[in-house]
């Protein structure tokens, strides 16, 4: 199939003179969440493997349109929450830095392909992380845009009937050049105008770019969630992004974050759990599957029931995430009485995780990233090409008191440097929701400054 439309598109522009769109003729891999005409979109379980998906995605018709030529499905795990992509039916997707470690999830498959120049970019989706953190596992570029402006019919998920916390669609990719060419077919498509699963807000291109940002830009910093501390590598790479933005004449301004990030988490759980986990164990018994192991341990340590809340535990529920996005917006609107510009901070920069990666069956803390899924903020992962970790540099704080959870416990007690040494180091970059086109040039000029001479 492939081959054939690799066929079309040279019989068109041999024709014409002209190309399709902007991708004409370059193969694309794609999650297999999306459906594709006539292919299994499995989502990771076995009993969906003889699935025939009838029609196509929005996605898929977006990335056809503008000439990509879709040849592959990647793989991701089981029940396709952020965990290690591993499954009964592709077995464990390697990380290409570090075979001991994963490769990020539930993107990991699409994070390893393009980190082996296997795919220029994948079009990843995100509902807690499943674009950002096999990005900045795989030494790539990233974004996670506004989750309404990305149409999202043919898009295969267990719980697609939660409306609340909105799965995401954005790029992995090796550039920001990238990044901003697959955001702008992504969210300027007019397939999406009409389609009742997203908003249609038209892509703003004369702000996708640097140089349409004024000279001096403020920056929130954030590095500690209260929950979990990053591991020594994320917070000498936070601390190198904001020394390295001062010296070039930007304002770095301490962000308080005005939500308690464990309970932010619990109520994320919650919401995208509320008909409980039995839908999920029931697929997995058709199939005579069984839970895998850091899946089994996510559920029980947010307890996640059996069948479905009750409405008003739901409404409860939804009210909660209204103030989060509440809150944040004011904090976000105060920061303008702390920066020089009189402007509210124009980016978060904050980790992506609190781990540069991670060894096969590790369940690591994902709040950093499902916190800005809860309150649907776009953001970026930028690569920090300049660190390597090492055991000099990077050292275990013994003299850090580790917080009274088990995910921070965890998180400090696995980590040495030398087990690290091959792994990359990222940042996040956040903006506020619409602002995607801005969150790219923001995060363009963070990648000028940090990553000037490669």
């Amino acid at each position: 199939m492939a081959l054939a439309e690799a066929r079309r598109l040279d019989e068109h522009i041999g024709k014409t003179g002209k190309t399709v769109g902007p991708l004409h003729g370059l193969p694309i891999a794609v999650k297999d969440t999306f459906d594709v005409l006539g292919y299994p979109t499995t989502w990771g379980y076995a009993a969906n493997a003889s699935h025939s998906a009838q029609r196509e995605s929005a996605v898929i018709k977006i990335l056809r349109d503008a000439g990509a030529i879709i040849f592959a499905k990647t793989t991701m795990p089981q029940a396709g929450m952020l965990l290690e992509t591993v499954s009964n039916l592709y077995g464990r997707t390697l990380n290409p830095r570090n075979l001991d470690f994963g490769s990020g999830g539930s993107s990991g498959g699409d994070g390893a392909l393009v980190a082996l120049k296997g795919s220029p970019f994948c079009p990843s989706t995100d509902i807690g992380g499943s674009i950002r953190a096999p990005a900045a596992f795989n030494k790539l570029y990233a974004i996670r845009p506004t989750a309404d402006r990305v149409p999202k019919r043919g898009m295969k998920s267990v719980e697609a009937g939660q409306l609340n916390i909105r799965v995401s669609c954005g790029p992995e990719a090796h550039s920001m050049a990238d990044v901003r060419l697959m955001s702008r077919v992504l969210l300027s498509s007019q397939t999406s105008r009409y389609d009742p699963t997203c908003v249609p807000v038209q892509w703003r291109e004369d702000t996708a770019y640097s140089s349409s940002l004024p000279s001096k830009l403020s920056f929130g910093y954030w590095e500690f969630d209260g929950v979990v501390m990053p591991q020594p590598p994320i917070l000498r790479a936070l601390r190198q992004v904001a020394s390295d933005l001062r010296a070039a004449g930007h304002e770095i301004i301490p962000f308080i974050m005005p939500i308690d990030c464990w309970e932010a988490s619990k109520t994320y759980m919650d919401i995208y759990y509320q008909c409980g986990n039995k839908d999920c164990h029931d697929l997995l018994a058709s199939a005579g599957e069984v839970v895998m192991p850091a899946y089994r341990q996510m559920l029980d340590r947010y307890n996640v029931p059996d069948g479905p809340i009750d409405a008003k535990r739901l409404l409860d529920l939804i009210q909660k995430q209204s103030r989060y996005r509440e809150s944040l917006a004011d904090a976000w609107d105060a920061t303008k009485t702390l920066t020089a510009t009189g402007r509210p901070v124009d980016g978060l920069i904050c980790p992506v995780s609190s781990v540069a990666g991670y060894p096969h069956d590790f369940l690591p803390w994902w709040g950093y990233t499902s916190l800005f899924n809860l309150v649907d903020y776009p953001s970026t992962v930028l690569p920090l090409k300049h660190i390597v970790i090492n055991e000099r540099d990077d050292a275990k704080d013994t003299s850090y008191v580790t917080q009274e959870n088990i995910y921070d416990v965890e998180c400090q007690d696995i980590y040495n440097a030398k087990k690290w040494a091959n792994m990359p180091v990222a940042v996040q970059i956040v903006a506020r929701p619409f602002d995607d086109e801005e969150l790219i040039a923001v995060t363009e000029v963070v990648d000028k400054v940090v990553n000037n001479d490669i």
